[in-house]
């Protein structure tokens, strides 16, 4: 095994190896000062970090998170610290609902390092509710005893104490009820998803005792806004949250684009001055932190600079030689760095000394040389001694993949992860992210704008044929989306659009009882809209599409060292764009050209026999058009035309079942 591979820390949450606390030192440290700031002054503050590609930025993250999490219960008496991770690959116009999202579902997660195991792994929304109640305990102390006892033999006490903690933090009435149901552990699955802003089912809001949002595009962007600075200052003055935002260049859909760094800077300000208790961390190369500071408000970037901007250097020797020997140490504890030939092998005195006066060695670089050199130089040594091992054959030398056999793979790798862990809840931002970067790679003179009096379409596209708004209505909420369908009548009748396609989402398909839902989509039909079903296939491709080209715009997809550029990306991706994404493109624009399928018009049948099987894992064909009022042959033409959603057994009987890849 070379133990110089995973050069790549994927996010500052994954295990990682040994780790050179030497590396990026002076950085750390100053942000542990920056957390300890804020607790003390109560005051929100900001650093911007900044590095070469491969420097470490997202190893460092790591570091501070390893460093900030609890490593003993809970105590009125111990500091303790929250930690989000933002990865930054969003849309501009949903930027507050991504940090929502990212920011519940890092504070549900349960917490706790291996030499913490005697923990419960308690959530940090857990940590948030026990130093909450905690400024309503009489003793010192541990309080996760004292809150089981409470919950155990006094839970109307418990209750009361969290109306006082409700009113104390002015929750409003969803929030403090939402809070109560977290204390007493009920509905932890919705209460999670509601919070994180996502649509629920009248059934699950009427059991959490929850009013459903029906608010326009904007006001979703609002209220995520306010869930946020809501969420903060839940934790408190005496729990410091660290919002690490990173990969901030994905943000751009273009290198001309300034939407995305506008709002970025605007995300900020507001966190940095409406909260007391963020210090926030953003990261980005620096070749961008120029462009960064160019193409943002002056005000902001002072906001997300005032404690500084801090560079991660490049390594020193020792430090270079301290991560070689870490890594050889991981793979051999016994061993000393002599017994495999010295402070800097598999490299050569000579080599290293080249490789640091170029003056731009960073850790993924060096690990990358020491890759080759692992592979070339020697094989493992069954020997107990000091003696060097042996030198094998250059010709069974590992050989380092091109750039196209590289892309291939990771393509391919980044297409079934998407899929597997593909939801309902993730198309939104899928689309709303990745459109934009296809339409500019494949329809370059397409122009994304907007329009104010068009709230309920968030995309709009500028074709020379006329104009074409994209809507996405993924809810399982039917009142919502029936509510949202008859807005969509009035704003389409406006005539602002030559086409207006609503695209939904065929495993959250309208209920039987939503005949509101139903008549006015129905209604949209007639009047020349278009329902669109994008597939799987084409989700999972675009959701690779964006990943690849965040991870090249932020210098994160590297090879063998050798970092591969967002326009290496594009002239792949060009080359060989799947026929599932040329599909999507025509089937959102209308344009011809690209595949020369046109879609199919079978919404209705389609989302008919998606909520039949959503209750039960398969049925007779003859069953299904009994209870549909359909043909045998109608019935069989939709999972046909739909081969990535349904399958069928021919039987007899014939049988049609859903194919289960949502990542439930």
């Amino acid at each position: 095994m070379n133990p110089f591979r995973d050069t790549i820390v994927a996010s500052p949450w994954q295990p990682t190896g040994a780790d050179v606390p030497e590396i990026h030192r002076t950085v750390f440290d100053k942000c542990l000062e920056g957390v300890e700031e804020v607790r003390n002054r109560q005051r929100s503050a900001a650093i911007l970090i900044h590095g070469e590609a491969g420097s470490g930025k997202t190893h460092l993250l790591h570091r501070l998170r390893k460093e900030l999490t609890r490593k003993a219960p809970t105590a009125t008496d111990r500091d303790e610290s929250l930690f989000v991770w933002v990865r930054l690959q969003t849309s501009p116009r949903t930027i507050w609902r991504h940090v929502r999202q990212t920011l519940v579902d890092d504070w549900f997660r349960s917490v706790r390092e291996a030499s913490s195991a005697s923990l419960d792994g308690l959530s940090q929304f857990d940590r948030v509710l026990l130093h909450r109640l905690a400024r309503f305990r009489p003793a010192e102390g541990d309080i996760e005893r004292w809150y089981e006892y409470m919950g155990d033999t006094d839970p109307d006490g418990l209750d009361k104490l969290l109306e006082t903690v409700s009113t104390e933090q002015e929750l409003d009435r969803n929030t403090a009820i939402a809070f109560k149901h977290l204390a007493f552990g009920r509905h932890r699955r919705d209460l999670q998803a509601w919070l994180a802003g996502n649509s629920l089912p009248e059934k699950a809001l009427e059991v959490l005792g929850f009013s459903p949002d029906e608010g326009t595009d904007e006001d979703r962007e609002h209220e995520a806004r306010k869930a946020v600075l809501r969420l903060c200052r839940l934790a408190g003055n005496d729990l410091p949250i660290v919002f690490s935002l990173d990969q901030v260049e994905a943000l751009q859909s273009s290198p001309t684009d300034t939407d995305g760094l506008f709002a970025f800077g605007q995300l900020v300000s507001t966190l940095h001055d409406e909260t007391t208790n963020v210090l926030l961390i953003s990261c980005v190369q620096s070749a961008f932190a120029t462009a960064l500071e160019d193409r943002t408000r002056g005000a902001d970037h002072d906001r997300m600079t005032s404690l500084g901007k801090l560079n991660l250097e490049t390594l020193t020797r020792a430090q270079a030689e301290r991560l070689i020997a870490v890594r050889l140490k991981a793979m051999s504890p016994t061993d000393s760095t002599a017994s495999f030939g010295g402070a800097c092998w598999p490299l050569e005195e000579q080599e290293l000394t080249s490789l640091l006066e170029r003056g731009d060695l960073t850790p993924r670089r060096l690990l990358a040389r020491c890759v080759e050199r692992f592979e070339t130089r020697r094989e493992p040594s069954t020997a107990t001694g000091a003696e060097p091992r042996r030198e094998i054959p250059t010709s069974t030398a590992g050989t380092v993949a091109n750039v196209r056999t590289f892309l291939d793979g990771e393509w391919d790798a980044r297409v079934q992860h998407s899929l597997s862990g593909s939801k309902p809840e993730r198309t939104e931002d899928i689309l709303r992210h990745g459109l934009p970067l296809l339409f500019r790679l494949i329809a370059p003179d397409m122009k994304v704008v907007r329009d104010e009096q068009l709230p309920d379409v968030p995309l709009v596209l500028e074709l020379p044929a006329g104009r074409v708004g994209l809507t996405i209505r993924t809810e399982p909420n039917m009142k919502t989306v029936g509510t949202k369908f008859g807005h969509l009548k009035q704003q389409w009748a406006l005539g602002r659009l030559a086409r207006l396609i609503v695209v939904r989402d065929s495993r959250v398909p309208l209920t039987k009882t939503a005949k509101v839902a139903q008549k006015n989509l129905d209604e949209l039909e007639q009047q020349g809209a278009v329902i669109a079903h994008p597939n799987l296939e084409a989700l999972a491709a675009l959701d690779a599409l964006r990943g690849l080209l965040s991870d090249a715009k932020s210098g994160d997809l590297d090879n063998n060292g050798v970092v591969i550029t967002p326009q290496t990306v594009e002239e792949w991706v060009l080359l060989n764009l799947p026929d599932s994404l040329r599909e999507l493109a025509e089937q959102l624009t209308g344009q011809t050209g690209l595949t020369g399928t046109p879609p199919a018009r079978d919404w209705l049948e389609l989302e008919e026999l998606s909520g039949l099987l959503s209750g039960r894992p398969l049925v007779s064909v003859e069953e299904a058009a009994g209870l549909l009022k359909r043909s045998l042959g109608a019935i069989t033409a939709t999972v046909q035309r739909h081969p990535d959603l349904f399958g069928l057994l021919v039987g007899p009987p014939a049988v049609v079942f859903r194919i289960s890849n949502d990542g439930q």
